[in-house]
């Protein structure tokens, strides 16, 4: 699989990710949100977690937006002393809530599918999904990141 598009991306100031959010909570008709993502630290943020990292591509014509913790990123560079994150956030993450108002961002006409990483540790990594699942496309963007260029996923 080539992904020539593959790119980090820092969403734009406009749309604002929370006016999106709520028009996309009302679409689906959920009546209250706790968190939403807005833009934080040239990443983005959602609730307590730090910002994630993007990378954005397509493939056959579709969109995907790849979510990654800075400080698991950071942790696969040789030296970085990174702050853990809470146990078992990507299991706990509102991945609806996060990802709803991203997958119909006008980035991303006819949506995106949208991919939140958990990096545990060696070559490991868990991935949730909000859409159609691409390992490939994670697998790529984690080998533009880190020095691993084999991924087991759980």
């Amino acid at each position: 699989m080539a992904f020539d598009d593959l790119q980090p991306w820092v969403p734009p100031a406009e749309p604002d990710l929370a006016r999106l959010a709520m028009a996309a909570a009302d679409e689906a008709g959920v009546a209250e949100l706790r968190a939403w993502p807005v833009l934080r630290k040239g990443g983005i943020g959602f609730g307590e977690l730090p910002p994630f990292l993007a990378w954005r591509g397509t493939w056959a014509g579709r969109h995907h937006l790849v979510l990654l913790q800075a400080r698991e990123v950071g942790a696969l560079v040789p030296g970085a002393r990174t702050t853990p994150l809470p146990g078992g956030w990507l299991a706990a993450l509102d991945l609806e809530a996060l990802a709803r108002p991203l997958a119909r961002h006008p980035a991303f006409p006819g949506g995106a599918s949208i991919h939140v990483v958990h990096l545990p540790g060696g070559n490991v990594a868990r991935v949730r999904t909000r859409g159609e699942a691409l390992p490939g496309l994670v697998a790529e963007v984690l080998r533009r990141v880190s020095s691993i260029q084999a991924w087991r996923f759980e």
